[in-house]
């Protein structure tokens, strides 16, 4: 049979195919994991050693997205002052899904600077009943605002090293979260070639992604 020839394909399609390549094959809602039993997320104030938060698979906490807004009586996790998180079972660009094959921590921080940045994720680490942890494997989107943001560092939220941490910014005079969305190999399969968005091309990547299938803080850096 003749291959049929293939028409160009842009730089974004093709990243969005990447996307959508890294879980066909093995796509598993995160909750479904054979054997998991928990999951930890890692989080760095102050630049100290990492701080462990964990949920049962079936938590209120990872089953639910919390409403607006966070803050002292309405979070799964607290950092600094002002600093709330909320954390839950996505789609790779952060929407809220029950069966979702990615982890979404999202945060409120309302500290500019000369702060430090927040939303200081060191890792997100899934914890098995006979297997050893499973750290994050690639950046599925983010969010970052304001002006003690370092974009750049979201790569250290799948870096395996608890000593260092993503500085997201600050949500001062804005309604939008700060966001870090992971895949895992157990339920997202293999990470595309590059395993960390642009920032400035997140949300782009997102709706390709949708197009095709229809597609530290106090330490700033």
């Amino acid at each position: 049979m003749r291959t049929p020839r293939l028409r160009p394909v842009s730089s974004l399609a093709i990243l969005g195919i990447a996307l959508l390549g890294s879980g066909v094959a093995t796509a598993t809602p995160v909750r479904s994991i054979p054997g998991l039993e928990s999951i930890t997320f890692w989080e760095r104030t102050g630049g100290a050693g990492p701080s462990a938060s964990t949920f049962l698979v079936a938590g209120s906490e990872l089953t639910i997205r919390l409403s607006d807004p966070l803050g002292a009586a309405n979070h799964d996790i607290s950092g600094a002052s002002t600093e709330y998180y909320d954390v839950y079972y996505s789609d790779a660009n952060g929407a809220f899904d029950l069966d979702g094959e990615y982890l979404s921590i999202e945060g409120v921080f309302l500290q500019g600077a000369p702060a430090g940045g927040g939303l200081n994720l060191a890792e997100i680490e899934l914890n098995f009943s006979a297997a050893p942890g499973e750290f994050g494997n690639f950046v599925a989107s983010f969010v970052a605002l304001g002006d003690n943001a370092f974009p750049a560092t979201v790569g250290r939220a799948i870096d395996g090293d608890l000593l260092t941490h993503t500085t997201m910014g600050n949500t001062a005079g804005s309604d939008q979260r700060l966001r870090v969305t992971l895949g895992f190999r157990s339920s997202s399969g293999e990470p595309p070639s590059d395993p960390i968005p642009e920032p400035a091309t997140a949300l782009l990547l997102a709706l390709g992604v949708l197009g095709l299938a229809s597609r530290g803080k106090r330490t700033n850096a």
